[in-house]
């Protein structure tokens, strides 16, 4: 079983300026063995590079810092700038941020508050907290660092003025050469667990020891310049030097070096989740050290500047690199790519296949074989070496491999069994594509036709079907023979051959017609899965059911982003990958069938591209370019190596929320605080909103939903922007949470507001034309006093009446005119104490309209109102005139049967429920029909009335489990 996700190669990936070296050379196979996980390893984390060009204000990023909402914080010298995953929102405005000037060096967050400081060139630090920023007493220029230590005690180095102390936001002390420093240039502080206070100077690492009141000097390190101190999880303090890292020891104030041979300036450091150390050096990139080995990331391998300013671990474990060339994300990839730096023949893959539980990858410059622990390369002067591979296929079990100018090799596992060419069999020395038969033995597709390669005690015998035969083109694309067939694809369209009736020289040709399919006719791949064969072709993806004969295509009109498919394949899921020119397209198994199935008429995806790990976003056509191996991977055939992605690590990914925020609210262009009221004439509410996760940033879906407004969760794909027109007056609360595509939702933030009423819809408009009306009345009851005396008598019975309809109303359900729960619960305790004197039965029936959720969101609610008036018509004419039928709630009703023992009423009800059955509501909508569930029990089991509802609920319950529309008797 191949797992390549776990693999990653220790042979030259580990040196530190050789890792991208090839490896040594041997006769004919090179071997590389496997030892770390690949997610260990830096070389196999995805990365994500940011400059100017995608919106930073400078490439210089001097700090960086994550707030507990998941906001990425930058100092760069244009200012702070907050980061989401895909916008930048930049405070360049001294005016807005208080500080002297927009050169920020250092940033940090405080985690007493979540607040965000910031600091400058001279001497300026502000504090960002609640959307607004608020300036502190200025420290002396330069400012080097800000650290807030456990206490929120907040520490500023400066280069002239030593180190300055802040509580509560306000400058209270300064530790200069007065209390011991070496040098006013301080660099850096640290407060350890202890309670010790650790200072990296121009002229070495100081300490105040914790009640101490003078700094002393800690031997063993370097006297000149300290760049860098980190806490480690451990509690022991690294040191970064100009001459290399050193660790605090056992001995609390001795250190000693951590990488003897390492010699380089560390201008950072951070320790992450995993344990492994990461440092960046003044100007040799990135190292990474773990589990004993060292890492290294340069410019020549992909990093924007080999000076390193700050690394930080975000809290969904991506590591971001800032230099002074741009910013860069490391992130575990989702797909893993082998390239030939690692090892592989050939960057431009074209074929993949599993092989006797090996993968044999096939490339433009030669093959590569991948087991669970080793890489194999043919090298000269091995037979396989630097051949150029355009297909794979097995045959009674032997690899058989197309090549592109040397014909087809046999290859037993161990060696090369045949070599078949032009000069012995082959038409060709071109093989396209592979498909093999037990019954009719090798098919092989090239540019001048299709040849058939049978096995007999004389040798090889061939056939060649071309368009003399009836096919549409010669040149042959993809081969597949399912059942007794042999499907041919060319550039020109797709014919089939009946193998089982091409006898005597003939083939019995059919050609297939895409005309009604969007002129399909150039077709990449031919897969087979249950009754369904797949077309990959330039217009979709094309697929036939083999049971109904019936052709349908995929592609934009049916949702999908583009037409053109090179390449599908199901993983361990079943879920479907498409292959393409511009990545690779996932489609869940559930929304695939869903579609086969006719229930929904758009499909669903994700893609993929480099940004998620892949080589390159072009997948390869190929015999074949895409498969599932044995463990349930999916690989794929790209133009800068092979990559492959596990539907497990896309679960897990997928499974980590990232946090929404809501980043403004505002109302006809002006901004809107949380709890505010908006003026009554707004006519235009605009929400902005994110999704804090960066580990697939481009992914993230949104729902919504307006509090007060409309209740349910509405799917906003990737907008991130929610608009509102003409709010009705009221209270509301907008909510947003945030998704990775068929991942967890994250825990919804809330925005609280109100909208104004206009003064006709305020309660004073209508008091003061209430007391208008009051005096008006009372001049006009007074002069007209003797006739409503006379009225008086009249009126008041008027009012009886009215008080005695109003009292029926508050018994009656709105909708239906049955009695509501109240009157029923009544009429119940009435029922059983009748029961209980009369010794006679009652029994209750509960019913509960099937699915009425479903006919509300297909019908809407209009539809599921009318389908619940009809049904207490129906119900209300059934009943005997000692029945009594009431709207339980919701789409429940309940009715009681006097004087009606058990057997007796599961009768009634079972007629209850056929005659629904048999009801046509299409008048109401087309195709829709209505069931109910109904639970039945009786006070010859039940006799008190909690009882008897307790009993008809799990009766009803019961007879939604088992499937609905039935009847069921406590």
């Amino acid at each position: 079983m191949l797992k390549l996700f776990s693999l990653v190669i220790a042979v030259s990936l580990f040196s530190i300026d050789s890792h991208a070296q090839s490896a040594p050379t041997v006769s004919a196979i090179n071997t590389i063995d496997f030892e770390l996980p690949v997610d260990q390893s830096i070389h196999y984390m995805t990365r994500q590079s940011w400059t100017t060009r995608d919106g930073l204000p400078h490439n210089s990023i001097n700090a960086i810092a994550q707030d507990k909402q998941g906001f990425l914080w930058f100092g760069t010298w244009q200012g702070p700038v907050r980061f989401d995953g895909k916008d930048f929102d930049i405070y360049d405005d001294i005016r807005v941020t208080g500080l002297p000037d927009i050169g920020i060096f250092s940033i940090a967050l405080n985690p007493c508050d979540d607040s965000i400081y910031v600091a400058g060139a001279r001497g300026g630090i502000s504090r960002f907290h609640d959307n607004r920023w608020l300036p502190l007493e200025p420290a002396p220029p330069f400012v080097n660092e800000v650290e807030i230590d456990s206490n929120c005690t907040i520490w500023v180095s400066s280069s002239e003025q030593g180190l300055i102390n802040y509580e509560n936001n306000e400058r209270v002390s300064q530790f200069t050469t007065d209390n011991g420093l070496p040098s006013n240039n301080v660099y850096q502080a640290r407060v350890d667990t202890a309670g010790n206070l650790w200072a990296a100077t121009a002229g070495g690492l100081m300490v105040k020891k914790s009640g101490a009141t003078q700094f002393q000097r800690v031997g063993g390190l370097p006297d000149n310049r300290i760049r860098k101190l980190f806490l480690d999880h451990d509690g022991r303090l690294l040191v970064g030097t100009g001459s290399g890292l050193f660790q605090q020891q056992d001995e609390r104030f001795k250190f000693k070096k951590l990488l003897p041979d390492i010699n380089y300036t560390i201008s950072a450091i951070n320790r992450t989740q995993d344990g492994a150390l990461w440092l960046g050096t003044y100007r040799n990139g990135i190292l990474r050290f773990f589990k004993g080995e060292l890492q290294q990331v340069t410019t020549e391998t992909g990093l924007p500047n080999n000076h390193v300013l700050d690394i930080l671990e975000d809290q969904e474990g991506s590591v971001w690199v800032s230099t002074h060339g741009g910013l860069m994300q490391f992130r575990r990839s989702l797909f893993t790519t082998m390239q030939s730096h690692n090892g592989l023949a050939g960057d431009f893959v074209r074929t993949v296949y599993e092989f006797k539980n090996k993968l044999y990858v096939g490339t433009s410059s030669g093959i590569s074989r991948l087991t669970e622990s080793r890489l194999t390369t043919f090298e000269a002067p091995h037979p396989l070496a630097n051949q150029s591979v355009l297909s794979f296929e097995q045959y009674q079990g032997q690899l058989l491999i197309g090549t592109y100018t040397n014909g087809l090799f046999m290859w037993d596992g161990e060696r090369v069994t045949q070599h078949l060419t032009s000069d012995t069999v082959l038409r060709s020395e071109e093989v396209r594509a592979l498909t093999t038969s037990d019954d009719y033995g090798i098919f092989l597709g090239s540019p001048t036709g299709v040849t058939q390669l049978v096995d007999t005690d004389q040798g090889w015998q061939t056939r060649t079907i071309t368009t003399k035969d009836g096919i549409q083109n010669n040149y042959i694309t993809a081969l597949r023979v399912i059942n007794d067939e042999l499907w041919i694809a060319s550039v020109s369209g797709v014919s089939v051959v009946d193998l089982a009736t091409s006898t005597g020289g003939e083939w019995a040709v059919k050609q297939l017609d895409f005309s009604d399919l969007h002129n399909a006719q150039l077709t990449f791949q031919i897969s087979h899965k249950g009754p369904y064969v797949f077309l990959a072709t330039d217009r979709g993806l094309i697929y036939h059911n083999q049971n109904n004969n019936k052709w349908q295509i995929i592609n934009r009109d049916q949702g999908l982003p583009f037409d053109n498919y090179l390449a599908m394949s199901f993983d361990g899921d079943a879920n479907i990958w498409l292959g393409s020119n511009r990545g690779a397209i996932f489609i869940a198994h559930d929304v695939f069938n869903d579609f086969l199935e006719g229930t929904i008429d758009k499909l669903t995806y994700q893609r993929f591209t480099e940004v998620d790990g892949m080589g390159s976003s072009q997948v390869n056509s190929g015999g074949p370019s895409m498969i599932r191996s044995d463990n349930g991977r999916v690989w794929m055939s790209t133009a800068r190596g092979v990559s492959s992605v596990a539907p497990s690590d896309l679960k897990a990914m997928v499974q980590i929320a990232p946090p929404a925020v809501i980043a403004s609210v505002t109302a006809d262009g002006k901004r809107v605080s949380y709890g505010s009221r908006i003026p009554a004439d707004t006519q235009r509410l605009v929400v902005n909103y994110a999704g804090l996760g960066y580990l697939m940033a481009d992914h993230i879906e949104y729902q919504v939903r307006l509090v007060g407004f409309d209740d349910q969760w509405l799917p906003r794909g990737s907008m991130t922007t929610s608009e509102y027109t003409s709010l009705p007056a009221n209270d509301y609360v907008f909510q947003v949470r945030a998704a990775y595509p068929g991942g967890a939702w994250s825990e919804p933030v809330s925005f609280a507001f109100t909208r104004s009423e206009h003064p006709w819809q305020q309660s004073w408009f209508w008091l003061t034309i209430a007391l208008a009306g009051i005096a008006i009345t009372t001049v006009l009851v007074r002069a007209r006093i003797r006739f409503l005396s006379n009225q008086r008598t009249q009126l008041e019975l008027m009012v009886a009446e009215k008080t005695k309809e109003l009292k029926g109303l508050a018994r009656q359900d709105s909708l239906t005119q049955l009695g509501n729960r109240r009157a029923f619960d009544e009429q119940l305790q009435y029922e059983v104490k009748r029961c209980e004197r009369s010794a006679q039965p009652l029994s209750l029936a509960i019913i509960d309209v099937d699915h009425f959720k479903l006919i509300n969101d297909r019908y809407l609610h209009v539809i599921g109102d009318q389908v619940l008036i009809e049904l207490s018509s129906l119900l209300s004419n059934m009943l005997r005139d000692v029945d009594y039928i009431a709207r339980w709630g919701g789409e429940e009703f309940a009715l009681l049967m006097p004087e009606t023992n058990a057997k007796e009423a599961l009768k009634a009800a079972e007629r209850i429920r056929q005659t629904v059955e048999d009801t046509s509501f299409n008048h109401l909508a087309n195709d829709l029909s209505v069931t109910v569930s109904i639970g039945v029990a009786s006070s010859e089991h039940y006799p008190n009335h909690s009882a008897l509802l307790v009993a008809a609920d799990k009766a009803l319950y019961e007879a939604k489990q088992r499937g609905r529309n039935r009847t069921e008797l406590a």
